[in-house]
């Protein structure tokens, strides 16, 4: 790991509410199913942008502007450059964003332990959304390293096919493509404007990479054909 990073908001207007009071207002199941496949978005939004999440701690996850759509994890850490560190990294957040969805659904994460979950997991299983079962099941039991966002575009993927196959159609499937395209973009923006913190280091980054480092190589090749002209 190599530091800590933490969002501080510097509008006055900006309105937030940590997962944990959003949930403790008496949320019902279908907006728990929103809240968290918009939060493994932004999870997903982070790991691809180098970073990870320093803490689930559902106190330091913000919900912003009354928008499902904006989630906001307040500290965050910079990954390693090594990728098989990497790797590990996303597998731990991921089933970390399990445990405490699992946790927040059956209203048992203070004193949920991950251990009695996995032996447990079927006694948890019915208080979970019947579709999303399979996907925590994997992630919990197996260590399946999957985000929950491409868990449920695959399944919307595979229930569109077979809509369409039972239809004998090519509207829908076309149609709510169309959709999803639009909404996955419409998220990225969002997530653009959270996390605008890690976008420009990674700016910077890509600047150095494509920019500098050419100069650099360009400037030695330079001086190394003056040595050996004067050389000769």
């Amino acid at each position: 790991m190599e530091k800590e990073f933490s969002f501080i908001s510097g509008k006055n207007d900006e309105k937030s509410i940590s997962l944990k009071a959003w949930i403790d207002s008496f949320r019902d199941e279908e907006e728990m199913k929103e809240i968290f496949l918009n939060m493994d978005r932004a999870l997903k939004y982070i790991h691809d942008h180098g970073y990870c999440i320093q803490t689930f701690d559902p106190n330091c996850i913000e919900i912003l502007n009354d928008s499902l759509n904006q989630i906001r994890f307040s500290e965050l850490m910079q990954m390693p450059d090594d990728s098989m560190q990497q790797k590990r990294i996303i597998k731990e957040d991921i089933y970390n964003s399990a445990f405490i969805q699992i946790g927040l659904y059956t209203n048992c994460l203070s004193y949920l332990k991950k251990d009695f979950l996995k032996s447990n997991f079927d006694g948890f299983a019915t208080f979970l959304p019947e579709n999303d079962v399979p996907y925590y099941r994997g992630v919990i039991e197996r260590g399946a390293s999957v985000y929950l966002c491409e868990f449920v575009a695959e399944r919307t993927k595979r229930d569109l096919a077979a809509l369409e196959k039972e239809l004998n159609g090519e509207n829908v499937k076309k149609i709510d493509s169309v959709s999803d395209y639009d909404s996955s973009i419409v998220n990225d923006q969002i997530n653009d404007a959270i996390y605008k913190h890690i976008n420009s280091k990674r700016s910077d980054a890509a600047f150095v990479t494509t920019l500098i480092f050419p100069t650099l190589v360009l400037s030695l090749t330079m001086v190394l054909a003056l040595i050996i002209w004067f050389l000769v």
